[in-house]
C-alpha cells in the first residue's frame, strides 16, 4: 500500500461507519437543496405573478456557483485540511439555505440569484470532499461500492425534498423549505465536528499541492480516460438535471397543480435510490463501467416514451421513476469512476472536475429547457429532447469500458473500472 493510502481499521471490514454515516447525511444535504429550489419555483412564480421562466437565471447562476466549488474543491482540500473544508462548506450551505428565505419577501429575482450563487459554490465544494474523504478511509477492494453508497445521499435529499416540499410550502409559503433545509444541517455540524477524522495526505503539503493539481489528470496514462469521463459526465448531468430542475413545472402540463408537483422530484429521486441500489451489487460484479452503459440506456428509454403516447398521472410518474432510476445512478457513475480512475492525492481534484464539466451540462439543460418552456414547447417533447443526451453519455461509458478492457488485457492486470473483488456486499 503507496503512501497516502493507509487506512484506519474498524473491525473486519476496515471501514469507519460513523465516518460514512456523517458524509453520506452532508452529501444528503446538496440533494435537498437542489430539490428545495426546484419546487419552491412554481409556488414563487406564483407568488411573485410572475412567469416559471424568470427563474431560469437563479437556476443557472446556482449551477454556476456549484462549477466554481467543484472547480476550487481540490486545492481548498489541500489548503485547509478536507475536514475543515467538508464542515465548513456545511456550515455555509446552512446559513445561505436561511438567507434563500429571507429575500424572499422582496421579490427580487436578481437578489435571490446572487444569494443562490453564493450557496451553489458552498455546495460545490461539499460533494467532491465528501465522496474523496469516504473513498480514503475504506480498504480498496470497497472504494467503488462505499462511493456509489454515499453519494446515495444525494437522491435520498430529492426524496425528502420532494414529499417535505409541498407541506412546507402549504404551512409555510415558499421560504419553509428553505428555513428547514438550512435549520435542520445544525445537528450535522455538530455530529461532523465530534465524528469525522482528517484522511490521509500524499507526502508533504507542496506534494499533496503538486498531486491535486489539474494538470495530473492529463498525465500520460490517464489522459484519454480523463477526456471520455468529461464527455459523459457533461451528457449525463444534462439529462439528470434538466428533470430535476424542471419537473415540478413540467408537470402542470399533466394537471398536477403547483403545490402537488414537487411529488414528482420525489418519484424521480426513489427511482433514483432503487437504480443507486442496484448498481452497489452489480459494480461489485461488472464493474461500473458497464453498469454506466445500462444505467443510460435505462433512462433513455423511459425518456423516450413520453413522446410515443400520452399517460395518466400515475404512468407519467411510473415513467419519471424509471427515467430517475437510470439518469440519477449515471450521475452518481461519474464520481465512481473518478474515484476508480485517480489515486488518493489526485482524487478530489479528479471528482472535482468530472463534476464540474457536469454542472456545466446542469447549466445548459436547464437553461435550454427554461427557454423552450417560455417559448410554449409541451413537456413530452422537453423530456424526450433531453433524452438525445443521455443516449450520448451510453455510448461515451461504452467507449470507456472497452478502452479500459483493452488495456487490461494489454497489460495483463486487473481493470480499473472492472469488477472489485467477489468479497462480501456492503
Amino acid at each position: 500500500m503507496s503512501n497516502g493510502e493507509q487506512r484506519v481499521t474498524d473491525g473486519s471490514t476496515g471501514i469507519k461507519w460513523g465516518i460514512l454515516a456523517v458524509v453520506f447525511l452532508a452529501v444528503l444535504c446538496d440533494g435537498f437543496d437542489t430539490a428545495a429550489l426546484a419546487a419552491s419555483v412554481p409556488a414563487m412564480a406564483r407568488d411573485w405573478g410572475v412567469p416559471v421562466g424568470d427563474f431560469t437565471f437563479p437556476l443557472a447562476l446556482s449551477n454556476l456557483g456549484v462549477v466554481v466549488g467543484y472547480v476550487t474543491a481540490g486545492w481548498m482540500g489541500v489548503a485547509l485540511g478536507r475536514k475543515r473544508l467538508l464542515i465548513g462548506s456545511v456550515a455555509a450551505c446552512s446559513i445561505l439555505t436561511v438567507l434563500s428565505a429571507v429575500v424572499l419577501p422582496l421579490e427580487s429575482i436578481a437578489l435571490f440569484s446572487v444569494v443562490r450563487l453564493a450557496a451553489g459554490v458552498s455546495i460545490g465544494m461539499l460533494l467532491p470532499v465528501a465522496v474523496s474523504v469516504s473513498s480514503d478511509m475504506v480498504p480498496e477492494r470497497y472504494r467503488q461500492r462505499v462511493s456509489v453508497g454515499v453519494t446515495l445521499g444525494l437522491p435520498v435529499g430529492l426524496i425528502v425534498g420532494g414529499f417535505v416540499g409541498g407541506p412546507l410550502l402549504d404551512l409555510f409559503g415558499s421560504g419553509g423549505i428553505f428555513w428547514a433545509g438550512g435549520i435542520a444541517a445544525i445537528p450535522l455540524l455538530v455530529a461532523m465536528a465530534v465524528v469525522l477524522e482528517e484522511p490521509p495526505t500524499v507526502g508533504t503539503k507542496a506534494e499533496a499541492k503538486k498531486a491535486a493539481g489539474v494538470a495530473r489528470l492529463f498525465d500520460p496514462g490517464l489522459r484519454v480516460n480523463t477526456g471520455l469521463l468529461w464527455v459523459f459526465a457533461f451528457l449525463a448531468f444534462i439529462g439528470a438535471y434538466t428533470l430535476s430542475a424542471w419537473v415540478p413545472t413540467l408537470l402542470l402540463d399533466y394537471g398536477f397543480s403547483a403545490n402537488e408537483a414537487p411529488i414528482g422530484l420525489s418519484v424521480i429521486s426513489f427511482g433514483g435510490v432503487l437504480g443507486i441500489l442496484l448498481a452497489i451489487p452489480l459494480t461489485a460484479r461488472v464493474g461500473i463501467s458497464a453498469v454506466m452503459a445500462v444505467t443510460t440506456a435505462l433512462g433513455v428509454v423511459a425518456m423516450g416514451l413520453f413522446g410515443l403516447t400520452s399517460f395518466g398521472s400515475w404512468g407519467v410518474l411510473l415513467l419519471l421513476g424509471c427515467a430517475g432510476a437510470g439518469t440519477m445512478a449515471s450521475q452518481m457513475g461519474v464520481l465512481t469512476m473518478a474515484v476508480a480512475l485517480y489515486p488518493v492525492g489526485t482524487r478530489t481534484t479528479g471528482v472535482g472536475m468530472a463534476v464540474a464539466i457536469g454542472r456545466i451540462g446542469t447549466i445548459v439543460g436547464p437553461a435550454v429547457a427554461g427557454a423552450l418552456i417560455a417559448q410554449g414547447m409541451g413537456a413530452s417533447t422537453i423530456i424526450v429532447l433531453a433524452a438525445v443526451p443521455v443516449a450520448l453519455a451510453c455510448a461515451a461509458a461504452i467507449t470507456l469500458a472497452l478502452r479500459d478492457r483493452r488495456k487490461a488485457d494489454d497489460d495483463r492486470i486487473p481493470p480499473v473500472l472492472g469488477p472489485a473483488d467477489r468479497s462480501p456486499v456492503l
